[in-house]
C-alpha cells in the first residue's frame, strides 16, 4: 500500500478540528500522516490541533507559520513536507470536513493504487443537510472558466451514483498522486485563497491528467467556516483572482471579454445593489487582478 500524506491548512479553524481529527482517527486505513499547517491563526487553532494530535493514534506533524501565507502556500508547505517524507499519495483536505464513512481513505487509496487515476474525489454533501449534495465532481463554464459542482444543492436521491472521469474537483478533499505535482508543479501562491484549486485542476486537466469522481464514499463539508459567506474578504479575492486566472490560462480575447463583462457588471449593477464594504472590496480586487494579469509570470513549479 502506498504511503498517504494528508495536508490541511488552519486559519481560525479551532471549532471544527475536533470532529475532523476524530473522523480521521476512525479510519480503517492507517498508513497516513497528517500535516497541519497553521497560518498564524489568531484563535486557538494551533493549540487545539496540538492537543488533538496527542489524543489520536495516527502521526501528526504540526507546522506553525509566522504569518498568514494563504491557503495556496499553506498547501504547498504541506505538499513538499509530504513528498520529502516519501508519500506517494497526497490528500488535500479542508479541516471543516467530517469523514463519516470509516472506509473513506481505504476506498480512495485502493482505487488509486496501480491505476491510471491521477486525482480522485468522493461525493461531498453539506454538513448541515447530509442528504443535500455540495459537489459530485465538477466542470468549468465555457467563457469565464468559473467552476460548477455537479449536483450542487440537489437533494441526494442517488442521481450521482456513477463513477466517471471529470475535468474539475475542488481541493477541499482531493487525493492526488505525487507524480502529478512533479509533472505540473504545485499551487500558485499569488492567489492566496480562491481560484488556487481552479488553477491547479485546470493545469492538471490540460496536461492530460485523469481526474475521477467516485460515489463509493461520501463525506460532509461545512462550507466557508473560515472565510465567511458574502464577506468583503471573499468578494475581494474572487474578483482579484478571476481576472488573473483567465489571463494566465486562457487567450487574450477571453481575457478582454471577461474584463469588459466584469467592468460593466460592477458599474451598472454591483455598485448600486451591494452594501458599500462589498462593492469597495470587489472594486479593489478588480483593480489588483488587472494589474497582476499584466505582470503574470509562472511561479507554481516545485523548488
Amino acid at each position: 500500500m502506498p504511503k498517504l500524506g494528508i495536508v490541511t491548512v488552519l486559519y481560525n479553524s479551532e471549532k471544527v478540528l475536533k470532529e475532523f481529527f476524530e473522523s480521521l482517527d476512525r479510519q480503517t486505513f492507517r498508513d497516513f500522516t497528517l500535516y497541519v499547517i497553521d497560518n498564524a491563526s489568531p484563535d486557538g487553532s494551533l493549540r487545539e490541533a496540538e492537543r488533538l494530535s496527542r489524543q489520536v493514534s495516527f502521526p501528526c506533524v504540526t507546522m506553525p507559520q509566522p504569518e498568514n501565507w494563504g491557503v495556496a502556500k499553506g498547501n504547498n508547505l504541506g505538499i513538499e513536507a509530504a513528498m520529502n517524507d516519501g508519500c506517494e499519495l497526497i490528500l488535500l483536505s479542508n479541516n471543516d470536513v467530517v469523514l463519516n464513512d470509516p472506509d473513506t481513505l481505504r476506498i480512495m487509496v485502493d482505487k488509486m493504487t496501480g491505476s491510471d487515476i491521477d486525482i480522485l474525489c468522493p461525493k461531498i454533501n453539506y454538513y448541515a443537510e447530509s442528504n443535500r449534495i455540495w459537489a459530485a465532481g465538477g466542470d468549468y463554464t465555457m467563457l469565464d472558466t468559473c467552476t460548477l459542482h455537479y449536483g450542487r444543492d440537489e437533494i441526494d436521491r442517488g442521481q450521482c451514483e456513477e463513477e466517471k472521469v471529470i475535468r474539475y474537483t475542488p481541493t477541499c478533499f482531493a487525493m492526488i498522486k505525487t507524480s502529478l505535482f512533479r509533472k505540473i508543479g504545485i499551487m500558485d501562491e499569488w492567489y492566496f485563497v480562491y481560484y488556487d484549486d481552479t488553477d491547479f485542476m485546470y493545469r492538471a486537466w490540460k496536461s492530460g491528467a485523469k481526474i475521477v469522481y467516485t460515489p463509493a464514499t461520501m463525506l460532509l463539508h461545512n462550507e466557508s467556516v473560515c472565510t465567511g459567506k458574502g464577506s468583503p474578504f471573499k468578494h475581494y479575492y474572487l474578483a482579484r483572482n478571476q481576472l488573473y486566472f483567465i489571463k494566465k490560462n486562457r487567450n487574450m480575447p477571453v481575457f478582454l471579454t471577461m474584463l469588459l463583462y466584469r467592468t460593466l457588471t460592477f458599474s451598472l449593477l454591483h455598485r448600486w445593489t451591494m452594501e458599500k464594504p462589498l462593492w469597495k472590496a470587489e472594486l479593489k480586487g478588480l483593480r489588483e487582478g488587472f494589474k497582476a494579469s499584466l505582470k503574470y509570470r509562472n511561479t507554481n513549479m516545485l523548488k
